[in-house]
C-alpha cells in the first residue's frame, strides 16, 4: 500500500560522554510503533517495534550515535481511524510484522513486501557528540503536552466517546469525555492524562478496528499472492498489492469499517504445478511482480503495468468481510499452457 510522508523533525542535542544515545519523540496525536536502521558492523541491522504513546519520548540506541547514515520508520497504531499513517521514506527494510525484532540479515524478507517498510535517511552530524532525536510530528505543530492532550482526543474519537476537535487543548468537551472514560474503565476519578489511560484508550481502540475491515485468509496448501481492487468516486478503481498470505493464515487488506458494496479480489500461487491465478475473473485490473497501487484512470500498458482478471466479490453493507482463498480456486494450468 501507499505510504505517506508526513513532516519529520529531525535535531541534535549537544551531548557526549556516557550518556550519548539516539532518541524518538512522539510529538504527534497518533499513537505509533517506530523502528530503525543502522550500520552494524559490516551488516545493514533494522530494530523495532518501538511502543510511543503521543507525546512521549523514548531512548532506543542506547550506544553512541555516530556520524553518518540511519534510517528511521513510524506507524500510527492500528486502531486509530482512516488510513494508515507513517513517516517513512524510499528505503526498503526489512521488519517483523508484530513484535519487538532485531534482524541482521535483509535477506529475510526479499520475497515478502509485507515485511519490508519504507524508511527515511537520517544524517547524523560530528557535532551531535554521540547524541541525536528524531521527532515524529505533523502539520499542526504540538508540544509534548499537547501532543499527549491531542492522542487523547483522537484515542476518544476512535473509539467514539469524543467528537471533538483534535487541537491539544485541554477544553470542557475534553475533560468530561476523559473524565467520563476513566469512570468507565476503573480508574481514578478527574480528566488527568497518564500512561494508563492512554493504554487503555490504545487496547480498546485496537480491539475496535481488529473487528472492522477486509480480511483474505488462505484455505490453501501454500502461499498465496494477493491484490485487491477497491472502488472509489466516479465508478473508478484502485488497485493494490502484494499480500503474501502462508497456509492457514490471514491478513487484513483493507482496514476500518466497509463502506462499499463489493470489491474486486486476486490471488496468484507458485509452485510445483506452475504459476496458478485465481479463477473466474470478473473484471480486469493493473497489476505488477513487485509492489503496486494503480488507479484505473490510465490503461495498464499506459502506466506500463501488468493486466490480471480479478473475481468480484459481493460484501452488501456489511462493516468487515472475509473472502477465503481455497485450493479448488486455483485450478492447474491445462496441458496444452504447459511447457
Amino acid at each position: 500500500m501507499r505510504l505517506i510522508l508526513l513532516s519529520i523533525l529531525v535535531f541534535a542535542l549537544s551531548a557526549g560522554g556516557a550518556s550519548a544515545k539516539y532518541s524518538f519523540c512522539n510529538k504527534s496525536s497518533y499513537a505509533l510503533s517506530a523502528a530503525i536502521g543502522y550500520v552494524d558492523g559490516d551488516r545493514l541491522a533494522t530494530r523495532g517495534w518501538w511502543r510511543l504513546r503521543p507525546g512521549q519520548c523514548k531512548v532506543v540506541l542506547t550506544e553512541q550515535a555516530k556520524p553518518g547514515r540511519y534510517f528511521v520508520y513510524a506507524e500510527a497504531i492500528p486502531g486509530h481511524k482512516g488510513p494508515l499513517r507513517t513517516w517513512s521514506g524510499d528505503t526498503s527494510l526489512c521488519v517483523e510484522n508484530n513484535g519487538f525484532f532485531n534482524l541482521r540479515n535483509q535477506d529475510v524478507c526479499r520475497d515478502d513486501p509485507m515485511r519490508q517498510r519504507k524508511f527515511f535517511n537520517v544524517e547524523v552530524t560530528e557535532a551531535a557528540g554521540g547524541n541525536w532525536q528524531t521527532d515524529f510530528s505533523e502539520a499542526s505543530t504540538f508540544t509534548v503536552y499537547s501532543a499527549e492532550v491531542a492522542g487523547v482526543q483522537r484515542l476518544l474519537s476512535d473509539i467514539d466517546k469524543n467528537t471533538g476537535e483534535v487541537d491539544g487543548a485541554m477544553g470542557r468537551e475534553t475533560q468530561r469525555a476523559l473524565a467520563n472514560y476513566r469512570r468507565e474503565k476503573g480508574l481514578p476519578e478527574g480528566y488527568n492524562i497518564d500512561d494508563e489511560v492512554i493504554d487503555a484508550l490504545i487496547e480498546d481502540a485496537n480491539a475496535r478496528e481488529a473487528k472492522l475491515g477486509f480480511f483474505y485468509c488462505n484455505k490453501t496448501n501454500s502461499a498465496v499472492w494477493s491484490a485487491v481492487a477497491e472502488p472509489q468516486e466516479e465508478n473508478r478503481y484502485r488497485s493494490k498489492g502484494w499480500w503474501k498470505i502462508e497456509p492457514g493464515e490471514c491478513a487484513k487488506i483493507i482496514k476500518g469499517a466497509l463502506d462499499k458494496d463489493h470489491y474486486y479480489v486476486y490471488g496468484l500461487i507458485e509452485d510445483d504445478a506452475g504459476d496458478r491465478s485465481l479463477a473466474g475473473g470478473d473484471k480486469a485490473f493493473c497489476t505488477n511482480l513487485i509492489m503496486f497501487n494503480s488507479m484505473n484512470d490510465l490503461s495498464c500498458e499506459e502506466q506500463d503495468l501488468d493486466e490480471a482478471q480479478f473475481k468480484r466479490v459481493e460484501i452488501g453493507g456489511a462493516e468487515s468481510a472475509t473472502f477465503d482463498f481455497t485450493p479448488d480456486m486455483f485450478p492447474a494450468p491445462s496441458a496444452s499452457g504447459m511447457e
